[in-house]
């Protein structure tokens, strides 16, 4: 399971030749599919404007790097988006998540997903500064209908019930629970 937050500035490598063509500056989503469709690229220095590179052309996308065969599948973002493969992108992170019952859950802080399938496995959920403090963070696993829109997400009952903490927080340190 890989999260967006920890594959934000990892570096793109191709076995052809070694050569480093960028970094990863942005997972591109379609919530529609629920998938990770591909990886905006940046380049210190350089000039590239609005690259990508599809998921299915990344080998390895380990904890230090992605990898992948040769230069050539990286393409241009509008080319990507005109021919089709890349459909309603939208930022996932920061939006508000809601029950179906009206409960107000959070706000993403990150998403996980599965890397062999592009599946949006789950969203890290942050109820605010002093509950992340007090209580660490909850992953909310994309079960049951989930619906996105420029502006919530809006989650089903079942989703919430299966919501899991990541640990952290001072009250499991400080008290052990």
């Amino acid at each position: 399971m890989q999260k967006y937050s920890e594959t934000i500035g990892l570096p793109v490598i191709c076995t052809k030749d070694g050569k480093k063509l960028g970094i990863i500056k942005d997972v591109i989503f379609c919530p529609r599919a629920r998938e990770v469709k591909a990886f905006l690229l940046e380049k210190k220095g350089g000039r590239i404007r609005d690259k990508i590179i599809m998921l299915e052309d990344v080998v390895h996308l380990g904890r230090d790097a992605a990898v992948v065969d040769d230069i050539s599948c990286m393409v241009d973002l509008k080319t990507a988006e005109k021919e089709g493969s890349i459909k309603g992108r939208m930022e996932l992170k920061g939006l508000k998540i809601y029950s179906r019952a009206g409960s107000d859950i959070g706000v993403v802080t990150d998403v996980l997903f599965d890397f062999n399938t592009g599946f949006i496995e789950g969203i890290e959920v942050s109820d605010g500064l002093l509950q992340d403090v007090i209580q660490g963070r909850n992953i909310l696993p994309l079960i049951g209908k989930v619906e996105f829109s420029s502006e919530n997400v809006l989650v089903d009952r079942e989703a919430v019930e299966e919501m899991t903490s990541t640990g952290g927080g001072l009250k499991k340190k400080i008290l052990g629970e």
